[in-house]
């Protein structure tokens, strides 16, 4: 953006979780964010500091159901997911799948992927708890931990698309479409892959 390249670029830019990312815009640590949409008490946060922000989306992004390469299950719909991860549906074989408990994993509450599957998925009905080793605070320990469980093919976890496609973290597992359609580039362009986000720059108002 300032004509300085590649290496000034990496020497400038800091990286961090979601949260943490608003926490250092705030103290005035940052000066810009490129970020996902964090916790709403982020928000609260800005708000009691009174603290002006602005926000805006510069990209499209998606979420992303990852199950071992060898579950048979290629598509769930939105109903589905939110059964899996309310516990109404607790076995692979109620949505086509082999006879194995499902392990639903989950991320931290203040991930911006776990904002995402809240905001996209699961909206005001709230989310079982789950115990701890089912939940990831990092999204490599997610993937990796979707990828090896039990080894079996029982797991299900989530991810951002860029993570997944882009940077080839899921290796050995498989991306399963939702309600029939599967993420790409091209299908979260369009809008017709279902659950999308955005990315946004996010400064102090001057």
């Amino acid at each position: 953006m300032f004509g300085n390249g590649d290496k000034k670029a990496e020497e400038v830019t800091v990286f961090h979780k979601t949260t943490a990312s608003f926490e250092y815009l705030i103290n005035g640590d940052s000066d810009l964010l490129l970020v996902a949409e964090p916790d709403p008490v982020v928000y609260e946060e800005m708000e009691n500091a009174g603290f002006k922000y602005e926000k805006d989306p510069i990209a499209i992004e998606g979420l992303v159901f990852m199950v071992n390469a060898t579950n048979p299950v290629d598509s769930l719909t939105i109903d589905q997911i939110k059964g899996i991860y309310t516990g109404e549906i607790t076995n692979w074989s109620e949505v086509g799948g082999l006879d194995l408990p499902i392990a639903p994993f989950q991320r931290n509450d203040t991930s911006g992927s776990q904002v995402m599957m809240i905001d996209t998925v699961m909206g005001d009905t709230p989310m079982m708890e789950v115990p701890t080793e089912l939940v990831s605070v990092d999204m490599g320990d997610l993937i990796d931990a979707v990828r090896g469980y039990d080894n079996q093919a029982n797991a299900i976890g989530y991810t951002v698309y860029y993570y997944a496609a882009n940077m080839e973290m899921a290796d050995g597992l498989k991306i399963i479409k939702v309600e029939g359609v599967e993420p790409s580039e091209s299908t979260l362009a369009s809008g017709e892959y279902p659950l999308l986000s955005h990315y946004y720059a996010v400064m102090k108002s001057t």
